[in-house]
């Protein structure tokens, strides 16, 4: 294995633990506080998914994210699931379920990476990449931030693209461009 790819796996597993750690500490204080009778008031906001960013990666990618997870939250969006498969034949939605997590949150749990000195990233139709069930992906920031510039909400869909990718989808089959065209079907354009 490469060297930076190892320290991506490296760091893919302590932020998988890290992400386990979390979520186990909020169930066990949200069943606690149930069982207490406390419930927070109405006003109060649901916590605010975290994105791992590379720190090479710039912070501009914090609107693209942020719309991808408010577009992941409608459940017709999170329906894109159901549309695809990994390459054993198993729905995306059912690869969703077995990390225990619902579809917006499962996008904090997806890693970028500056990807620009990537081969991929010498394409200037490569806005991001990454390889089937790895949750590390990589962005090509000079084209990314362009069509960002261009619309966030195509950013956002092509975070989304990327994240079933993430779940075990593989590209051709089917073709990129029938991804994005059901993504944007689904979650808006």
């Amino acid at each position: 294995m490469d060297v930076p790819l190892a320290r991506i796996a490296a760091r893919e597993r302590a932020m998988a633990i890290a992400a386990a750690f979390f979520l186990a500490a909020a169930a066990a204080l949200a069943e606690t506080d149930s069982e207490a009778g406390l419930v927070a008031p109405a006003s109060i906001s649901s916590l605010k998914i975290s994105f791992f960013i590379d720190r090479r990666l710039p912070r501009a990618l914090q609107p693209s994210l942020d719309e991808a997870f408010r577009r992941l939250s409608d459940s017709r969006c999170a329906e894109i699931f159901t549309d695809f498969a990994d390459a054993g034949g198993r729905r995306l939605d059912r690869n969703l379920a077995d990390t225990g997590t619902s579809a917006p949150s499962y996008l904090g749990l997806v890693l970028f990476y500056d990807g620009r000195s990537t081969e991929p990233c010498r394409n200037s139709q490569v806005l991001a990449w990454t390889n089937p069930g790895s949750r590390a992906v990589l962005v090509c920031w000079d084209q990314f931030s362009a069509k960002q510039r261009w619309s966030v909400g195509f950013a956002a869909n092509t975070i989304i693209h990327e994240t079933l990718h993430t779940l075990g989808l593989g590209e051709t089959p089917p073709d990129p461009r029938v991804i994005t065209d059901q993504v944007a079907l689904r979650c808006g354009r």
